[in-house]
């Protein structure tokens, strides 16, 4: 139950900050906006502020901004409207300005959770301090102690963690020399990695502690690890696409299992989740599928080269069975969802 509210909360905010981006470019380029909801269904709270009706509704799994002229002339709720602030009466570059500030603004989101965990809450970074020895593992065998502090392996020195797990991985079966402060002495042992999986692997595990970055720092860290998390989901979609891995989609049931499970590793583990998943969740609406944003780029791309509108009743329509489409697909995925747990 914690874990399912928990979903609610994050995945209700993370989709409030994307109609938040389309709201707010509407509001600079002056389309009259009807409503804005969170979640779809009967609305739980509803109420008008200046020309625009905002709701909260029952379910809480996606949400909308309802733009005047967003399906076309003969709406007698737009008869008011003065043309000029419908939306199919601006151009494909502002409309397509509208609908990219909603993807925008979770890649902002993305960014912003991503600082918090380098900047306030931290990272945990590996030291070289060897924090566990795994039992029956040549690194007990050795005599290797918690608390030896690695300063060599073989001729190379130990800066970082990795630079001995560099060495190691290539030398299975092969007697590697480590030398070690224990205490106020040097200790040097003899360890013959075992191979795992092509890789020598001795059996110890680094002691981690907490690194907070500057706030300059640890921005640039965010805005950097929303590229590295967008390149990584993209070419997951194309290596699905291309049938290179099999296709492996989590609805908001899955989600609230990985949420519930980062909530309980911490602030960290948390935050960087919510992170990835406003970047996902952008990057998503970018596809080229009816009813999400990129499709209505699409059809403002198409628009601009053909140098005349196309009917917004008609591209309405498109987009109406696309949502169709994406609600069978949901209730698929949370179904398998279902049984997965199940199992």
């Amino acid at each position: 139950m914690q874990q399912a509210v928990l979903a609610v909360v994050f995945l209700g905010i993370l989709v409030m900050f994307h109609e938040i981006g389309h709201f707010v470019a509407g509001r600079i380029l002056g389309v009259f906006i009807h409503e804005f909801s969170i979640g779809f269904g009967p609305a739980i709270l509803s109420w008008v502020r200046g020309e625009t009706r905002y709701s909260l509704r029952i379910i809480p799994l996606g949400g909308y901004v309802r733009f005047a002229g967003e399906e076309g002339s003969g709406k007698e709720e737009d008869n008011k409207v003065p043309r000029e602030r419908l939306l199919y009466s601006q151009s494909p570059g502002r409309r397509a300005f509208i609908v990219f500030s909603g993807p925008l603004m979770n890649l902002i989101v993305a960014s912003v959770a991503f600082f918090l965990v380098f900047s306030f809450i931290g990272i945990a970074r590996p030291t070289t301090v060897v924090g566990e020895v795994v039992p029956g593992y040549p690194a007990e065998k050795s005599g290797v102690q918690p608390g030896d502090r690695v300063l060599k392996v073989e001729d190379v020195t130990v800066v970082e963690w990795q630079d001995m797990v560099k060495v190691v991985q290539r030398r299975a079966g092969i007697p590697t020399r480590l030398s070690l402060q224990r205490g106020s002495q040097t200790v040097e042992v003899t360890v013959v990695p075992v191979e795992m999986g092509g890789q020598g692997v001795i059996g110890v595990k680094a002691s981690l502690t907490v690194v907070r970055l500057g706030l300059v720092e640890g921005l640039v860290a965010g805005v950097k690890e929303t590229v590295l998390v967008s390149v990584a989901w993209a070419r997951g979609i194309f290596a699905m696409i291309s049938g290179k891995v099999a296709p492996e989609v989590t609805g908001p049931v899955g989600i609230s299992q990985l949420l519930g499970e980062a909530a309980r590793m911490g602030l960290s583990q948390l935050f960087y989740l919510v992170g990835a998943l406003s970047a996902n969740l952008g990057l998503i609406n970018l596809l080229p599928v009816p009813a999400l944003d990129g499709s209505r780029l699409l059809f403002a791309g198409l628009e601009a080269i053909r140098g005349k509108p196309i009917d917004p009743e008609k591209e309405s329509f498109v987009h109406f069975v696309g949502f169709f489409l994406l609600m069978i697909l949901f209730v698929v995925i949370t179904y398998k969802d279902i049984l997965r747990l199940i199992r």
